[in-house]
């Protein structure tokens, strides 16, 4: 799942509750632990990914209150090697049950586990990216 196709996106609410619009997706450093939504009325709520129903149509069951710890994935942050030279933008975050795999910085693709998010994202040595890259690449070769 490429985590750009999820803000935006009409959800389902269904048995009374509001269709509405994604607006940001939580993330706890390890996976995705929600999504951020607004109805029709603009008003925000929190859908906990236990809570969606992943299919080619997204809906939810409950919705609460957006939390306090809410950590927004947020593209189009400027990337940095650890050295300081300027990478590009991230781009995109793909996922794989819930968990970001991978990543799309100025055109490139790094594994997820090279990136150290913040205001800006700090990708960690460059031969360990590239290698990361090159495993990821080898294992979905593997698995078809």
């Amino acid at each position: 799942m490429k985590i750009s196709k999820l803000y935006g996106r009409r959800i389902e609410g269904g048995e009374g509750r509001a269709d509405a619009t994604v607006l940001g997706v939580d993330f706890d450093g390890r996976k995705i632990c929600g999504i951020l939504a607004a109805d029709d009325e603009q008003r925000e709520f929190y859908v906990a990914a236990e809570d969606m129903v992943w299919k080619r149509t997204l809906s939810y069951k409950k919705a609460t209150k957006k939390p306090v710890s809410f950590n927004g994935l947020k593209l189009g942050r400027a990337a940095y090697s650890e050295d300081g030279i300027f990478l590009g933008y991230l781009e995109e975050i793909t996922a794989e049950d819930l968990a970001p795999e991978s990543c799309k910085i100025g055109g490139r693709k790094y594994a997820f586990n090279c990136l150290i998010l913040g205001d800006v994202v700090i990708v960690r040595g460059k031969s360990f990216a590239e290698t990361a890259a090159k495993d990821m690449f080898i294992d979905a070769l593997c698995r078809r």
